[in-house]
């Protein structure tokens, strides 16, 4: 059947916001719209069952693109001579415009594009005088990005009848981080009446109940694949990590939605290895042509660089052989709706504290989902599947034409592991209001008290002053301190990369090895670094397993809660923020902005704000007097309020 007056609606997705699409001709794919996937995902989980039935294009030819004010619209294919399908036929695709309402969108299109204006018209005669082969119904959602204060919304078709055999759905699923959004009319005559003034109903958006897109015996194809074409391209060794995962984040300020958005990845990472010499290409397409492509890619990078005696796989004795599940994933099914709620009661929680709370930065509820495999030729081959949700709030308080602003989040691989929503907002102003009429100080030497939250970032420079990128390129404070006291005795750090729900649990590293709970610190006394196949060989030891980074840092503590240390400090200074990045790594000199509270008599005098502390982070760690209680165990580094013996506090 030859192609009669084929015509097409598309929309894609902007950066800012999402615009309606003109009348055109041919089948629209938007721009690839990596890790944001909002017009590609709202349709992707109901579309997916019909991705077998597939019509066949004999060809494609590419043809012009066309700009639609701030948003592009790629007419990237047109439909060649002859497709196998009914000769009326109306096929949707997922369409996302980001107008309050389909016609606002189309008459402001009308306004800007006056020379269409005509064509529009006459089309839209000609739809509304015709009846669809089946039935349409429009959702509206508040589904989108826009600007602050600003809720922008995605009108999404839904297909409701079964489409028979010959039939294209498009869905980001089969081509991977590319966004496919069409409605492609085969005849004028079988659209529906209602196309250009939609009844709209609720559409609920939600992750999909499969979760994952892909299966781990799926990914695990994928990366076999991957292994193949490496060999068979001269390879004389190689590694890959398949991966997946979505996401959603809904953002609430002042009650109003500000932005809602949903992401889905996939991607492939390769290293090839010929002799000595190492090549790395990464796809996030997962279709034949495109893996042998990358692999290609890869090795032509192998050939063309230098001989790296220390390049190459983990030690085969060192990779992990069994492991048991460390109950790192935790499905949270939140539709958009649900995390709209909670973001309203945590903000809700916040403003109620103080009415010198006057404005909010907002209220965001997150979930993410990650599923990944490894795999070398070394015959290791695994992989797992991850959480992560978080609920946070950030809002502002004035009094006496002054301003202050704080924030409080939870973090866990679990939803039923955070704190409530009432609870985050509750903290995030009590913290806020906690900030009004700051002072100045003077400069002075001083005791410092580091807030747990502050804390974890100075156990954070140690693990970067011991990591073998550090050590072996002799940027580091503290080389050759294997067997040395850095800290002070009685301090421990021990990593345990097997903790059930951890935040940084894994069974295994980047490379597959093994992970070993270990005393990194024992007595004050550095045990261990922190090193990855690479760095080990360029240091002459062994991996520690830490290829990606360190796993649960766990720092001993005494017994003593915040309120204990302060009396304990007596007087000095209390840090809960800290401003910019003076660090220096090679000497280990510290100076940072910061802010926090003046410490009387072991109790908070008064805000304080505009100062500097500055010292060295040898010394600093020497120079622990105590570590409290209050463990934060939001992150990778788990440690309580640290006080530090004293430190210069530059003021006025």
């Amino acid at each position: 059947m030859r192609w009669r007056s084929a015509r097409t609606l598309g929309a894609c997705a902007c950066d800012q916001c999402l615009q309606c699409g003109s009348i055109g001709r041919g089948v629209v794919l938007a721009k690839d719209l990596q890790r944001t996937g909002i017009a590609d995902q709202a349709l992707a989980p109901m579309l997916d069952p019909r991705q077998p039935r597939l019509f066949r294009i004999r060809r494609l030819r590419p043809t012009r693109e066309l700009l639609l004010d701030r948003g592009g619209i790629d007419f990237a294919h047109e439909a060649a001579d002859v497709l196998h399908l009914p000769p009326t036929r109306f096929v949707t695709g997922e369409l996302a415009c980001g107008s309050n309402r389909v016609g606002e969108a189309f008459r402001q299109v009308q306004q800007r594009e006056a020379g269409r204006r005509e064509l529009e018209q006459a089309f839209a005669k000609v739809l509304q005088r015709k009846h669809g082969v089946f039935s349409l119904r429009f959702g509206q959602h508040n589904f989108g990005s826009g600007h602050r204060g600003d809720l922008r919304r995605v009108v999404a078709l839904r297909c409701l009848l079964s489409l028979p055999p010959g039939c294209f759905v498009g869905s980001s699923h089969r081509r991977i981080s590319n966004a496919e959004v069409f409605a492609i009319i085969t005849d004028p005559s079988a659209a529906p009446p209602n196309l250009l003034n939609p009844t709209l109903a609720a559409v609920p958006m939600q992750v999909s109940s499969n979760r994952f897109p892909l299966s781990a015996e799926a990914l695990s194809d994928v990366a076999d694949r991957v292994m193949r074409e490496a060999k068979a391209g001269g390879a004389t060794a190689a590694e890959a990590e398949v991966s997946q995962a979505f996401g959603q984040s809904v953002t609430v300020r002042k009650a109003d939605v500000e932005t809602i958005a949903y992401n889905r990845d996939k991607g492939i990472g390769v290293t090839v290895y010929v002799g000595a010499r190492r090549g790395h290409a990464s796809t996030a397409d997962f279709a034949a042509d495109a893996i042998k492509y990358t692999v290609d890619k890869a090795l032509t990078i192998a050939r063309f660089t230098g001989d790296d005696a220390c390049a190459g796989l983990a030690d085969p004795q060192l990779l992990a052989r069994e492991w048991r599940d460390l109950d790192l994933h935790h499905a949270w099914n939140l539709s958009v709706e649900q995390a709209i709620e909670l973001g309203r009661e945590c903000e809700a929680a916040a403003l109620a504290v103080d009415p010198r709370i006057t404005n909010s930065e907002g209220a965001s509820v997150s979930l993410h989902e990650a599923h990944f495999v490894y795999c070398n030729s070394n015959g290791f081959s695994g992989g797992y599947a991850s959480s992560r949700h978080s609920i946070y709030c950030s809002v502002i308080a004035e009094e006496d034409d002054a301003m202050q602003r704080e924030d409080w989040y939870t973090s866990a691989r679990s939803a039923d592991d955070l704190e409530s929503a009432i609870d985050v907002g509750r903290k995030a102003g009590e913290r806020t209001v906690r900030r009004l009429a700051a002072r100045k100080l003077t400069t002075l030497e001083c005791p410092v008290l580091f807030e747990a939250p502050m804390a974890t970032g100075l156990v954070g420079h140690f693990v970067s002053a011991v990591s073998g990128g550090s050590l072996y390129r002799k940027s580091s404070f503290l080389l050759d301190s294997l067997g040395a006291q850095v800290f002070r005795p009685g301090i421990t750090i021990r990593e345990e990369p097997h903790l059930l729900r951890g935040q940084a649990s894994a069974p295994f590293d980047d490379e597959g090895v093994a992970t070993q709970p270990r005393d990194v610190v024992l007595d004050g006394v550095v045990q261990g670094y922190f090193l990855g196949s690479y760095s080990a060989r360029k240091l002459g030891l062994k991996s520690t397993a830490n290829a990606g980074g360190n796993h649960n840092l766990v720092v001993s503590h005494g017994d003593d809660d915040l309120e204990a240390l302060l009396v304990k400090m007596g007087r000095g200074l209390l840090v809960t923020e800290l401003l910019g990045h003076g660090i220096n790594p090679v000497t280990g000199d510290y100076s940072r902005g910061a802010a926090g509270y003046w410490v009387e008599g072991g109790q908070v005098a008064y805000p304080v704000e505009e100062i500097t502390i500055a010292g060295n982070l040898a010394h600093m760690y020497r120079d622990i007097v105590a570590i409290g209680n209050d463990v934060d165990r939001r992150g990778s580094r788990q440690c309580g309020s640290m006080l530090i013996g004293a430190m210069t506090v530059a003021g006025n």
